[in-house]
């Protein structure tokens, strides 16, 4: 494993205190009938969620109205690996596509209006892109990690300019971790050497021309890297260490452990939880390491019944034997009792946090959302399957997301929010 950073997706460490010295009753809001209560602890304040006694139910439900994609053919709505979407103010969307190398731009009603990039090292060709996102000017901004640069398009004229810009990311499926904050400036979730010999998790902030004008690390992964090479499982819980008999070794996860999640802000704070969580606990925290909340969901676990564990051990030895020459034990008692509480975070234009419950092999996805102060605000489904590695794009009342039929095939779809039925008036 050349990458250390590989490793902390199997462990971000979160330390907070628990002793509560005291709590609050405040008000409901609009939308919501969970109950919240807050709390002090060691000086944090934290927010706690309670669902209804009648169990959480939908306030909104997604009503698509626009679905671009094709299972057959080579033109622009046929999609191979998207990596992000970008929505420009006048309902224009772009969706950039790995597999392509490729940046395509939709009118409101689904129509490809223009292409760019493709793959190449040239201007306005694309190697190793990592998403798309709109500037604070209006321009579509794409990093290229092999290239080693952000290349700019204007959304009608095509190729502007490129900077250099070195991508320190081990993704290869989901887009770039980064943020623009309201003087301009581009944060971004990055690692690297910070120190002689050491390696941490940062943010590196970019000016308006990608010059990289401060690095604040947070999280320092030198000893946990040098760990895992010695092969201590101690340290990886969520994960068994494989020897593959060549001289390397992979790491084989622990179904239904719970995975570390994190969103980075425009403010450069961070939402985060801790990997092996039961109940739903997230942090608000600022590089330099203070915590400014802790949000809580007490929204009923749900079990891992005995077939399921059965099942999912049984899936994963099938796979690994394809490439382990000699399978070691693999202990089935290190597979939780319950399921993951949550399984994406991201925010929507308002600075809302959205938690993704639902596990994203199901047909529909289900998230909850919460204010930036922490308060449940709605709980929203979405009648299919979103992407787990492109998070969707929420514009008031509009939503844009990637999804995939049975076959993997993948559409963008852009759904109206609204009342369930029954709540309809």
């Amino acid at each position: 494993m050349k990458d250390p950073r590989l490793l902390v997706a199997l462990i971000y460490l979160l330390a907070c205190g628990v002793s509560a010295c005291g709590e609050d009753e405040v008000p409901e809001i609009a939308g919501s009938s969970w109950g919240v209560r807050v709390e002090t602890v060691d000086g944090v304040r934290r927010m706690v969620n309670t669902p209804p006694e009648s169990g959480p139910q939908p306030t909104l439900v997604a009503e698509e109205e626009l679905r671009v994609g094709t299972a057959e053919g080579l033109g622009p709505a046929s999609f191979g690996l998207i990596r992000e979407l970008a929505v420009l103010p006048n309902g224009r969307f772009a969706v950039a596509d790995g597999q392509a190398q490729e940046v395509r731009l939709f009118d409101p009603d689904g129509r490809h209006l223009r292409t760019f990039g493709g793959e190449g090292a040239g201007p306005g060709e694309l190697s190793g892109m990592q998403g798309v996102q709109v500037g604070p000017d209006g321009m579509l901004r794409v990093p290229e990690a092999l290239n080693a640069r952000l290349t700019v398009f204007h959304p009608d004229s095509g190729f502007v300019t490129t900077f250099p810009f070195r991508l320190y990311t081990s993704s290869g499926a989901g887009p770039w971790a980064a943020a623009v904050d309201s003087a301009g400036r581009t944060l971004v979730a990055s690692s690297g050497q910070y120190g002689e010999g050491r390696f941490w998790e940062m943010v590196r902030v970019y000016d308006a021309a990608m010059r990289q004008i401060d690095s604040i690390p947070y999280r320092e992964y030198t000893d946990l890297a040098r760990r895992a090479l010695e092969g201590d499982d101690d340290d990886f819980p969520g994960a068994w260490r494989i020897d593959l008999g060549n001289g390397g070794w992979t790491f084989a996860q622990v179904p239904f452990y719970s995975r570390p999640h994190e969103v980075l802000t425009p403010t450069g704070e961070f939402w985060s939880t801790a990997e092996g969580q039961v109940e739903l606990e997230i942090a608000r925290w600022t590089p330099s390491g203070d915590t400014t909340l802790i949000l809580t969901s007490l929204r009923p676990s749900e079990p891992v019944t005995p077939s399921e564990r059965d099942s999912a051990m049984t899936e994963l030895r099938a796979q690994l034997s394809e490439r382990v020459p000699n399978l070691p034990n693999l202990d089935a008692s290190r597979v939780p009792a319950t399921k993951p509480p949550l399984h994406g975070l991201s925010l929507d234009d308002d600075g809302r946090l959205w938690v993704r419950l639902t596990d994203p092999t199901t047909d529909s996805t289900v998230y909850d959302v919460f204010s930036g102060e922490g308060r449940h605000a709605e709980t929203v489904r979405l009648p299919f399957r979103v992407d787990r590695f492109v998070s969707p794009v929420v514009r008031g009342d509009s939503l844009w997301a990637v999804v995939a039929d049975d076959l993997d095939v993948q559409y963008v779809i852009r759904a109206v929010l609204r009342l369930p039925p029954d709540q309809s008036p």
